[in-house]
């Protein structure tokens, strides 16, 4: 088990107002979002946004589409260790680095930075700062 992030290299850096469109999605009532019948789009800060929040909400290898280079832990938190017995620093520290980890694979974020973890039970609220590419930060703050 690697203790530091792996970085993908064949992911270019983008800014996060050239990420292009996205398909709005509410993950609250887990339905995409519609005007008049026609999808809601999001883009840039927006769209980074939406993809932290999407991420953070996956298992690890659970969904075929977000597979990613062969070995790799692939995105998202794995929350099978929150009922665990295992220590709780141990815990909290495999979710800082799942969470680095997955924020790698964004082509818009540069760092994270300021990222703490709270145990709530079997839950976890997490927050950071991502640094993006166009010298913006994005506020995320999450329960995983």
């Amino acid at each position: 088990m690697n203790l530091f992030p792996q970085i993908p290299s064949e992911i270019p850096a983008q800014a996060g107002d050239s990420i292009g469109r996205v398909p709005a999605f509410d993950s609250r009532s887990r339905r995409f979002l519609l005007v008049d019948g026609a999808l809601r789009e999001r883009s840039g800060r927006e769209a980074v946004q939406q993809w932290f929040d999407l991420m953070l909400r996956q298992q690890p290898g659970r969904v075929p589409i977000y597979a990613t280079e062969e070995g790799a832990p692939g995105l998202g938190i794995d929350r099978e260790m929150l009922g665990s017995k295992l220590p709780s620093g141990l815990i909290t520290a495999e979710i800082e680095r799942n969470v680095r980890e997955t924020a790698s694979y964004c082509p818009a974020v540069r760092a994270i930075r300021d990222l703490t973890v709270k145990r709530k039970g079997r839950s976890c609220h997490v927050e950071f700062t991502a640094e993006l590419y166009t010298n913006e930060t994005l506020e995320v703050s999450t329960d995983v």
